[in-house]
């Protein structure tokens, strides 16, 4: 089963980064293989592919008068508190697919919470997402993201034009887990599992796609991820930020 025919699945991780080029050439070099992927008015991204479905975001913004032109600057808009929040490169939030935002946004306003929802189009491919961003939840709590058409399909034919060029993710990293510091892990792990309707044990989310550890620490925040498959020593590394730790 794909993960993105759960009801809520983990989606893509964004790391927010000064120097994208060196940032990729980072990644690269310990074993998480970037590509460029998007550029637009005072904006670029990259990314590394887990897999078909999931992603880690390397994103950067050269010049925030640009961007309130560009297809992204309601999200980047809502994402500003958290990017200054950082004082430079680290993981700014996350995103967990889900069939229906709207409806997610419908809920969450409903049980009193504040909710902005996105939507963005690319007219030209007839494609496009929704986001829903929880704006009185910690900033680095996740936002919601629908895509049209849905992840699920989006992901079947990436996985058969890889078939077609006979590209294979075995042997690749696997993305297991998210790491969250904060000054209340169970308390904080109740809340997130609340808002995305997954399991909380202790202080871990079972969300589909990459788990949720909260930990006791300062300052707070998202600050790594655990792969799994990383040819490096057992040593956390330091790219840009963010701590990746390395599992067996």
């Amino acid at each position: 089963m794909l993960r993105s025919e759960h009801a809520a699945a983990f989606d893509h991780l964004i790391h927010w980064v000064g120097d994208l080029d060196a940032t990729m050439a980072s990644y690269d070099a310990i074993g998480l293989p970037t590509q460029v992927a998007l550029t637009m008015p005072g904006f670029r991204n990259a990314a590394w592919g887990v897999d078909d479905e999931r992603y880690v975001e390397l994103a950067t913004v050269d010049d925030w008068d640009a961007v309130a032109t560009s297809k992204y600057a309601g999200s980047l808009k809502l994402l500003r508190s958290g990017i200054d929040a950082l004082d430079g490169p680290g993981l700014l939030t996350f995103a967990v697919d889900v069939p229906d935002a709207r409806a997610i946004a419908a809920r969450l306003r409903e049980a009193g919470r504040e909710v902005d929802e996105i939507e963005v189009r690319f007219e030209e491919h007839d494609a496009g997402f929704v986001e829903v961003f929880v704006r009185d939840a910690p900033t680095y709590f996740p936002f919601f993201i629908t895509y049209d058409p849905l992840r699920a399909e989006i992901a079947r034919m990436r996985a058969a034009h890889r078939a077609a060029e006979g590209i294979t993710f075995e042997g690749r990293p696997d993305l297991i887990a998210l790491l969250i510091r904060t000054h209340d892990p169970d308390a904080e792990a109740r809340l997130l599992a609340d808002l995305v309707g997954c399991p909380a044990v202790g202080s871990t989310v079972a969300l589909p796609g990459a788990e949720v550890r909260f930990e006791e620490g300062t300052p707070t925040g998202l600050y790594g991820i655990v792969v799994r498959g990383l040819d490096q020593a057992a040593e956390p590394t330091k790219v840009a930020g963010m701590t990746v730790v390395s599992e067996s």
